[in-house]
């Protein structure tokens, strides 16, 4: 299947013409997760692009009826669930990404060009999720440079509970460096059986200014939230000139020694990079 899809019925990210720019970049990412079996190590989940990892019992699951029904017809074609695995650790993990370090951090572009980083998933929760109990762990969504442990750059969708972060809602991170980081509470609550649509984009004009904007709609409850995110302290967004991240999707045991499976369920994934060459590209001329 191709990368790209065409509807007259709401596209995903939808698109925007070429700047006509030869300093300019397009390009789109976009999954539908539509593969027989299940990917793992250096196997694509679809196109080259997204791959899984997985480790210490996480692993995944792709295409499963239960999944379908779960989303409901009009919403999925291919899915794959990412789980953190029975195997009693606290590190169990599983992600969808590609390279980690595919991306500087937000580049300020000259005067005519634009930075925009756009990342769309839509996911479903299990009848459980992480809680302050009997499991640890945390759900990531976003452009980050790891997916286990606490990421040092990126920008994404936060959801962590680990015996000192006890989330209840859906959060964005910033962070450029172990101790650049802050995060914004978007007040949306991360419940069991619930359909969200997330989607999040970081923007950079040439005056230097950042604008984060998020989409939270639960398809479950026909709710939708959205608003402006900012770090407590603008130092907080990764650094063009030292940061480095890529788009991903992960979950995994934090803290507590569990062998309970925590499972994140994916529909599609889509991402837009929007920013300034240093290179002139003829066939786009």
């Amino acid at each position: 299947m191709a990368y790209g899809v065409s509807s007259i019925n709401q596209q995903v990210l939808n698109h925007t013409s070429q700047s006509e720019n030869s300093s300019q970049l397009d390009m789109i990412f976009f999954s539908d997760l539509i593969q027989a079996s299940g990917p793992s190590g250096t196997s694509p989940v679809q196109g080259g692009v997204f791959y899984l990892q997985n480790a210490n019992g996480g692993g995944s699951n792709n295409n499963n009826t239960s999944h379908f029904v779960g989303f409901g017809i009009t919403a999925s074609h291919g899915t794959c669930a990412i789980s953190t695995g029975t195997t009693s650790n606290s590190t169990g993990y599983a992600a969808i990404d590609t390279a980690l370090n595919i991306l500087p951090g937000i580049p300020t572009p000259s005067a005519g060009l634009v930075t925009k980083y756009e990342y769309e998933a839509l996911i479903r929760t299990d009848s459980t999720i992480f809680d302050n109990s009997t499991r640890f762990g945390y759900f990531r969504i976003g452009f980050m440079q790891a997916i286990t442990g606490t990421p040092t750059d990126g920008v994404y969708f936060d959801f962590t509970v680990d015996g000192t972060t006890l989330d209840t809602t859906w959060n964005v991170a910033f962070a450029s460096g172990p101790a650049t980081r802050s995060r914004y509470n978007t007040g949306v609550s991360v419940a069991i059986n619930k359909t969200y649509r997330m989607y999040l984009c970081v923007e950079v004009n040439s005056a230097g200014t950042y604008t984060t904007t998020f989409k939270i709609k639960n398809l479950t409850d026909n709710t939708n939230t959205e608003g402006t995110a900012t770090p407590s302290d603008n130092a907080h967004y990764p650094s063009a000139a030292t940061d480095y991240m890529g788009p991903a999707i992960t979950t995994s045991k934090q803290t507590l020694t569990h062998a309970l499976a925590t499972f994140l369920f994916i529909d599609y994934i889509a991402c837009r990079i929007r920013r300034p060459l240093t290179r002139e590209i003829l066939i786009f001329s």
